[in-house]
């Protein structure tokens, strides 16, 4: 579990650690840290990570700006954002926040955040599919959407395309219920990476869309809405 802290205050940075690393020893998980002064370091490092605790009001590229960059190039990442400015809790919507706290941190709460984050990735399971007869290993949670393509599957990811030899069917049946949805007979969406829902189309963090089909739009709007407030952005 890679964890990137991005914020210009060092003693907030050190009470920030002190609290993962006790989780950490208390959990007996695998846990790396990462430090960083402000959103251009963090933007500028080469690490993947799982989740990232951000500040909004940064020297230079602020919060925002960075978890937007961020999303870019990993929709899958669980942002929290612990700021000092309530008031910038609606503009986060955006970037889909796992978690959204105000300073001064509270230890019980984020203690409670974590562990509904390893609760979460439990119910994440990778699936393996057949390529032009090469055996290929995907974890559910970089599945950006599926696409059926006759009797083949497209499994879209943030980085390729794979071409399944089974359904859109078959493949959505093997992916975690509580993230995925099927929004038409065509496409199976990860509500993880939704950006935006308006009347019958989804954007997706990757600025693709998809038609919800009418039959399933009512229905996808209640499990939408209960997933959000199931998996994000709790104050």
């Amino acid at each position: 579990m890679k964890i990137a802290i991005c914020d210009d205050e060092q003693v907030f940075r050190s009470r920030l650690k002190d609290i993962l690393l006790e989780y950490k020893r208390g959990k007996r998980i695998q846990m790396e840290l990462c430090e960083f002064t402000n959103g251009k370091e963090l933007l500028d490092s080469d690490y993947i990570f799982d989740m990232v605790f951000i500040d909004y009001q940064m020297p230079g590229i602020n919060g925002l700006e960075a978890a937007r960059r961020i999303r870019l190039k990993n929709c899958i990442c669980s942002i929290v954002f612990v700021t000092s400015y309530p008031q910038f809790v609606f503009d986060s919507f955006e970037v889909q926040p796992f978690r959204f706290f105000v300073k001064p941190l509270d230890k019980d709460k984020l203690t409670s955040a974590l562990d509904s984050y390893l609760q979460q990735q439990r119910l994440l399971n990778p699936i393996i599919i057949i390529e032009n007869g090469e055996q290929k290993t995907i974890n559910s949670e970089s599945i950006i959407y599926l696409e059926g393509d006759g009797k083949y599957c497209l499994v879209r990811t943030a980085d390729n395309i794979f071409k399944s030899s089974k359904t859109i069917s078959r493949v959505f049946e093997l992916l975690p219920r509580h993230c995925f949805y099927r929004i038409h007979k065509s496409y199976a969406v990860n509500m993880y990476c939704i950006s935006s829902v308006s009347g019958n189309e989804v954007v997706m963090i990757n600025g693709e869309k998809a038609i919800i089909g009418r039959k399933h739009i009512a229905d996808f709007k209640r499990v939408y809405k209960n997933f959000v407030k199931n998996f994000y952005l709790q104050a």
